[in-house]
């Protein structure tokens, strides 16, 4: 045995020198393997990572929309209102379908003999729907 332990001193290696070389592979297998396991749940949450970033992309294309009011006003036009994503995009009035009525302020067109002229009353334009009058 003391030949042994001579050989061990001669080498240069001593007990605590050997356990530090033998703790340090512990170690490095240790680390190794921890690092492995890192790198492979590394690929996994870049996956999951990837999967959510698509689905956030997916929710926010699914929030964008495009709504449209339409106001129907007392004389008969529409007013129309586009909101994109909650913002008024454009807004403008659509007027209502007017008809010809006679205009019954203006004096009724006599002949000389006093008979209406038909063809000559005065005609005023209003429209062909009146919410409110229709509705009262």
């Amino acid at each position: 045995m003391k030949v042994a332990d001579s050989m061990e001193i001669s080498a240069g290696m001593t007990n605590i020198e050997r356990a530090r070389a033998e703790g340090s592979d512990a170690f490095k297998k240790l680390f190794s393997g921890m690092v492995r396991e890192r790198v492979e749940s590394l690929t996994e949450t870049l996956e999951e990572m990837n999967a959510r970033q698509q689905e956030i992309k997916q929710l926010k294309e699914q929030q964008h929309f495009t709504e449209t009011i339409r106001h129907i006003l007392p004389d008969g036009s529409i007013l129309v209102r586009e909101y994109v994503d909650g913002k008024l995009d454009s807004c403008y009035r659509k007027r209502p379908h007017l008809k010809d009525v006679p205009d019954e302020s203006k004096p009724l067109p006599r002949a000389a003999d006093g008979t209406v002229l038909e063809a000559q009353i005065k005609m005023k334009q209003v429209p062909a729907v009146r919410i409110f009058e229709d509705i009262g």
